[in-house]
């Protein structure tokens, strides 16, 4: 139990440090207290809440509840969805931004190359890994289902907005981009316009 709980707090501030000197390497224009992404919304936060309280209840009902296989993979989903989204974030560069831009910059480029060569969407796929994953390594039957649901919506929503935001920044080229490769999250692509 106290591995499992060290393993997800590492992870857990690893990837906060890590999406801020990830974004202060590869687009330091943009840097700021909000690249640490700890306090980008009350979802988030209500989220981690929820968690920590089943992981806290579970020990001290449930302790026979977990599993090394679970925890495994949990470990599996968190340092794939880490390699994913960071992999993402370095090959995007000055393009990278942890908001969706309306408004297309000077130096904005579609990304092809790299992840993005199969990939859409990479940081989100890796993210909603990631959160997927910490909830495994914890046993958190509820909170998986819980992750799940919520990054799922998450992420349904924001990449059906940023696809229609991409096709006008980029007419024609997204498109034929987009018929290249996939989105990585289950059943969001029903939810993409063509």
């Amino acid at each position: 139990m106290a591995i499992q709980w060290t393993v997800y707090v590492v992870i857990l501030c690893s990837f906060h440090m890590g999406e801020f000197f990830t974004t202060a390497l590869c687009n330091p224009t943009v840097v700021s207290s909000d690249s640490f992404m700890v306090n980008h919304s009350k979802a988030y936060t209500t989220a981690a809440l929820i968690s920590w309280t089943e992981f806290a209840i579970r020990i001290y009902f449930f302790r026979k509840f977990n599993s090394l296989r679970i925890f495994g993979v949990g470990l599996f989903f968190v340092f794939g969805g880490q390699l994913c989204r960071t992999w993402a974030m370095i090959t995007c560069g000055e393009s990278f931004n942890h908001y969706i831009q309306k408004n297309k910059k000077d130096n904005h480029i579609l990304v092809t190359h790299g992840i993005y060569g199969f990939l859409r969407h990479p940081s989100y796929v890796g993210f909603f890994y990631w959160a997927v994953g910490t909830q495994l390594i914890l046993c958190n039957p509820l909170s998986v289902t819980l992750y799940t649901l919520a990054a799922w919506t998450f992420f349904r929503h924001r990449i059906v907005y940023e696809e229609a935001t991409l096709r006008a920044h980029f007419p024609g080229a997204y498109e034929a981009y987009a018929a290249k490769t996939f989105i990585g999250i289950p059943l969001i692509n029903a939810f993409v316009s063509k």
